[in-house]
This record gives C-alpha cells, sequence and structure tokens, in this order.
C-alpha cells in the first residue's frame, strides 16, 4: 500500500523513520505524500509534552477518512498494551522491535512489539535531501539518571559494530551528504558493552577521504577523555563543537539526579576546553525546578552560567515523569517556579551568546544552505547545529544544499549574517 511517514521527536527517531521507511519499501509498499491509504506516525515519549503532542497527532491524523493509522516509536514502548483501549483510533501499534517484519505487518491491526534488542535495518529510505544527515550508533542507555524515561523505552545501552556503522557512513556520503552528525543517546558510552570505543570508531570512519563535516552529539561530560578531545583537536573534519549535557552544577542536585560527575569535575572539564580549545563552540543542557532545587542553588546555577559562558544553552524545566526515581522526590517545584527560572536562564544567556558571537565577526567560515526567508538565502555555519542554535542569513548567490565559503559580518543575538566569498 502508499504510506506515508510523520516523524516526531528527536533526530534519532528521523533515523529510525528512515530505517523503517526502506523496510517497508523493500517490501513492496511506496512511500507518498499523495494518495496514501496508510500514515505511520513514529512518536515520542520522553516527557508528558511530548506525549501531549504525539497524541494530538495520532488524534488529527485518524480524523482523515479512509487513512489507515499506525502508531510507532517511543510513546508504544513507553505505554505499551495501554494504548489499544485508550486510542482505539489506531488500527496498528508497532512496536520499535517489529520494524524488521513491518512490511508483513502493514495490513494487520492490534499490537505488535516482540521483546529482544532493537535491531537496526539499515539501509535506510534518506527522507531529507543533502548535505545533512544524522549517524546513528548506539541504541538505549546504562547511565540511570533519576529523571530520565530513557532506560525503560529504549531500554541498556547496545553499540552498533563497527563496521555497521563504516558501512551506513559510506552510503550516506556517497548519496551526497556532507554534514554528518553522529548521535545516540549517549555517544562517548559508545563501545561500553563490546570492547570498541568512540575514538576508535572516529579514526575508522576518517579513513574515508572526502569532503565532508563530522559533528558529535549528545556528549556525557563523565565520558569527555583526553584521548576523544585531542582527536577533535586535530582533525579538520570534525567540527570544532562540543555538546555536552550538564544538567545543573551544584553537587547536591547533581547526586540526585544521578549524574555521576561533580561541580569540581565539570570546572576541571570546562577549564580544559577553554584553555586547550578556545575556539571551540561548547553547547550545553540545563535542568531547572529537578526536585528540592533551592533559590540558593538556583542561583549557584546562574553564577555557573556566567562563569563559564556556554556559547549555546538549552534549559528544560524538569518535568516529572511517572516510573521514574525522581518521581518520588520532594519537595517537587511549583510551575510558576520553574517557569521563572527557566525565563532568567534564558535571558543570561542571551547575553552570553551575543557577547560570544560578536567574537567571530570577520572570520571566514563554511556556510550551509537551506532555505530561504523573505530576504535572503538562510542556513547555518558549521558551529550551529540543526534545529537546537541560530541561523545563517546568507549575503550573496547560491543554491539550497550547497556548502560554502563565507564570512561573518555581523551577529545578533543568536543568528549570524555571512557574505559569499
Amino acid at each position: 500500500m502508499k504510506f506515508r511517514i510523520v516523524s516526531l521527536g528527536c533526530p534519532k527517531n528521523v533515523v529510525e523513520s528512515e530505517y523503517l521507511a526502506g523496510v517497508l519499501e523493500n517490501g513492496g509498499h511506496a512511500l507518498s505524500e499523495e494518495g496514501y491509504e496508510a500514515v505511520v506516525i513514529n512518536t515520542c515519549g520522553f516527557i508528558s509534552d511530548a506525549v501531549r503532542e504525539s497524541i494530538e497527532t495520532i488524534l488529527q491524523e485518524s480524523a482523515a477518512a479512509n487513512k489507515k493509522v499506525i502508531v510507532t516509536g517511543c510513546l508504544v514502548e513507553r505505554y505499551k498494551e495501554k494504548l489499544n483501549e485508550l486510542l482505539p483510533e489506531v488500527e496498528l501499534f508497532l512496536g520499535r522491535k517489529a520494524y524488521p517484519e513491518a512490511a508483513m505487518l502493514m495490513d494487520k491491526t492490534g499490537y505488535y512489539r516482540p521483546e529482544g534488542l532493537f535491531s537496526d535495518t539499515f539501509p535506510r529510505k534518506l527522507l531529507t535531501p543533502p548535505p545533512l544527515a544524522y549517524l546513528k550508533i548506539q541504541e538505549g542507555c546504562d547511565n540511570g539518571c533519576t529523571y530520565c524515561t530513557i532506560p525503560s523505552i529504549r531500554g541498556g545501552l547496545v553499540s552498533r559494530p563497527v563496521a555497521d556503522v563504516e558501512e551506513e557512513f559510506k552510503f550516506l556520503l556517497e548519496h551526497g551528504f556532507r554534514e554528518i552528525n553522529i548521535i545516540g543517546q549517549d555517544i562517548t558510552a559508545y563501545g561500553k558493552d563490546s570492547g570498541a570505543t568512540l575514538e576508535g570508531l572516529l579514526r575508522t570512519l576518517l579513513r574515508k577521504e572526502g569532503d565532508y563535516f563530522m559533528r558529535l552529539m549528545y556528549l556525557h561530560p563523565a565520558g569527555l577523555r583526553k584521548e576523544l578531545m585531542t582527536l577533535i583537536e586535530g582533525e579538520d573534519r570534525v567540527i570544532p563543537y562540543l555538546d555536552v549535557p550538564i544538567q545543573h552544577s551544584e553537587d547536591r542536585i547533581l547526586s540526585a539526579m544521578g549524574r555521576k560527575h561533580s561541580k569540581a569535575d565539570l570546572e576541571k572539564l570546562l577549564g580544559t576546553i577553554r584553555n586547550t580549545m578556545p575556539d571551540m563552540t561548547l553547547r550545553t543542557s540545563l535542568i531547572t525546578g529537578f526536585p528540592g532545587e533551592t533559590e540558593e542553588e538556583f542561583e549557584a546555577l546562574c553564577a555557573f552560567i556566567q562563569k563559564w559562558e556556554f556559547d549555546m544553552l538549552g534549559v528544560f524545566m524538569y518535568s516529572r515523569e511517572e516510573g521514574t526515581p525522581a518521581y518520588r522526590m520532594k519537595p517537587q517545584i511549583k510551575k510558576s517556579i520553574k517557569q521563572k527560572r527557566y525565563n532568567t536562564i534564558m535571558e543570561i544567556q542571551k547575553e552570553i551568546s551575543k557577547r560570544r558571537l560578536k567574537r567571530h565577526i570577520g572570520q571566514e567560515t563554511k556556510v550551509i544552505v537551506e532555505g530561504k526567508d523573505e530576504s535572503s538565502m538562510t542556513g547555518r555555519i558549521l558551529t550551529q547545529a540543526p534545529d537546537i542554535d541560530g541561523i545563517a542569513f546568507i549575503k550573496g548567490d547560491c543554491a539550497i544544499g550547497e556548502i560554502r565559503d563565507g564570512k561573518i559580518v555581523k551577529t545578533l543575538d543568536y543568528d549570524v549574517i555571512v557574505e559569499l566569498l
């Protein structure tokens, strides 16, 4: 049958939607945006807001006449058979572990979630045009952060074999993708279950000749080893960009979160990065309003942000998720206080980002052309990650999909203006 895919949530879901689309097409079904008989919704279920968005999308798609609705992804993994009763509009619930059999299940109804390990089903049906692609190197997580639903949804750490990752990497390059974003729940944990290492994997991939760039996403601070940073510093094809979610700065909160590092550890790591790689773009993520976070601990977190001046920063208000250890922790912080703290951090970060971007005025850079607004072409410089960082407004003739040389001529709060060379 003809099918359409709707992918919600993180880049890992995008990749899995491409695996699923590949399986379905190899099984004789056809991906189509018109005249489709089925819509496959790849859901997110990480936090309450994502669950809400997934359910709203399911209900919206179910309202279309004569369309079979198939739901897969993290929502199915998290809530399992309950969904059959809660969402009778859905004809088929497909567990992530059922992807290899997906083509045979398309005309079925009910709930299919086999036990066992999730199996990647490369090759992918590429759903987005070059030059940006994501390359997922591992599944699941063993870190055990007390606020996180990932282990219950995606299971423990499973690293893909080096040869398998290498084959997919070459596949992406052969199809014109030149900005390869390496992703996983925590890519610094890659290989802990198999004896491999992230550094070894990267060296294998970098043996491939070509004009491409590699970005490393989701690096746990406890796993940022000296060997990895040395490799990043010495390789032009690895973008000088570190995405290191610290979540908080204060020891009591870090301990309650189960983060496996202290404030002193963070100070040492950030000092090393700033001293040895001063041109490195440093991104982090934080959680505010974690159970028991005091006003003094929040103020200390703000001081930490101001001291270390992250180039990019995302902050999330703590989401109380049933089934996690933090769900039972007390006292829970009022939503109004969490919102106020969120706003305070973002105001602080806006000034920091603006100030740090100004350092790049006059610098030459690669710029990725992605679209067009009313007055100019738009895209990103290499040190802006897709979807989460700022954008580049591009002056000069160019086409979507190109990676061009340019010069940063002006900076804004989070964005830059680039003139093509």
